[in-house]
């Protein structure tokens, strides 16, 4: 029986190597699986914060961006306005009833010398040639009028008397709009 104690005894030193083998492998795997956990978390919290500073550094860029945006859209709006109201206002300038279009003239023709030579649109000459004693001229195709003489040119067009308010009210429309 020796020989079966001998086995036994064999047996016995394999399984306690075998059980050293396991539980030196078990602290092993779990040193390793601990580690990479560990590296895993970091690389976790590096992706976060390297995702949080690109998202920071794109709402930096992108803030200023849209704000450009709207303040260029805003703007526009409010230059498509101060078009429309100035077509409006020639429009409204070229519908004028004839009562209207009378008053009008006689405020353009104050002041103005008596001289010269006037021209205005054709559906005015009735009209202009009953209120002044000027020479009337060669038609012109828009509302209002002009006086001619070999010194002086004085337009009285509604598109030009508009656009002449026009550019001495734009500071103050852009004062108000604008806040400049």
């Amino acid at each position: 029986m020796a020989l079966q104690e001998i086995l036994r005894q064999v047996e016995q030193a394999g399984q306690g190597e075998a059980d050293a083998i396991t539980t030196a492998t078990r602290a092993e795997t779990e040193a390793i699986l601990s580690k990479g956990q560990a590296e895993g978390e970091q690389v976790a919290a590096d992706i976060a914060a390297d995702t949080k500073r690109q998202a920071e550094q794109l709402e930096r860029q992108e803030l200023p961006a849209a704000e450009l945006e709207v303040k260029r859209a805003r703007l526009d709006a409010q230059r498509q306005v101060l078009e429309a109201t100035r077509h409006d206002a020639l429009e409204r300038l070229d519908s004028l009833m004839a009562a209207e279009l009378e008053q009008v003239y006689q405020a353009l023709l104050a002041g103005v010398p008596a001289s010269g030579t006037l021209r205005c649109r054709q559906t005015d000459a009735k009209l202009l040639g009953k209120l002044t004693s000027q020479e009337l001229g060669e038609p012109i195709e828009e509302a209002g009028f002009i006086i001619e003489t070999d010194e002086y040119r004085l337009d009285f067009r509604f598109s030009t008397l508009v656009e002449r308010e026009w550019q001495v009210q734009l500071p103050a429309m852009s004062e108000v709009l604008f806040g400049k």
